[in-house]
């Protein structure tokens, strides 16, 4: 299905996808918000010693705005997003939740429709080390790579 990396300043943390949905809704002024979310597994596939005895698994989530959405005319595409946070709607449009939310910036987005409601996601981000929330550490690099299926899909095709 895919996996979560979280390069730290003391490690890399890897964790496999266990859920992965992408979701597709249209405003009232007709934007279309396209949104993936994913938790991993609670059993980690490395680990470093700051976290490994909580036993927590992270969960993701990141939105992306298109003028239409039509799925057979998708293919690849690309998507910058600067802040994690959106002044506009005054919430997360990049997130990772590990111990407490953090918005994830400098995020780059790579979304690949597969077909059959299956998209590719590859995203980079950064955020707050997740141990360390007075950004006393470097920050952290967050890399998701999996599949992702949408829920509803056959209304978009």
């Amino acid at each position: 299905m895919g996996t979560m990396t979280l390069k730290r300043f003391n490690g890399t943390e890897k964790f496999k996808l266990s859920e992965s949905r992408a979701y597709v809704v249209r405003s009232d002024d007709e934007t279309i918000m396209m949104w993936f979310e994913t938790e991993t597994d609670p059993q980690a596939i490395m680990s470093v010693e700051d976290t490994a005895v909580f036993e927590m698994n992270p969960n993701a989530e990141v939105t992306v705005y298109l003028d239409k959405l039509v799925l057979k005319e998708f293919g690849t595409r690309l998507f910058e997003l600067s802040q994690g946070y959106n002044e506009k709607s005054r919430a997360l449009d990049a997130s990772l939740y590990y111990f407490e939310h953090e918005a994830v910036d400098e995020n780059i987005i790579k979304i690949v429709y597969k077909g059959n409601g299956i998209f590719f996601l590859q995203w980079s981000g950064t955020t707050t080390d997740i141990s360390y929330y007075d950004n006393s550490k470097p920050k952290t690099i967050l890399e998701i790579e999996g599949e992702f299926s949408l829920e509803e899909y056959t209304s978009w095709e």
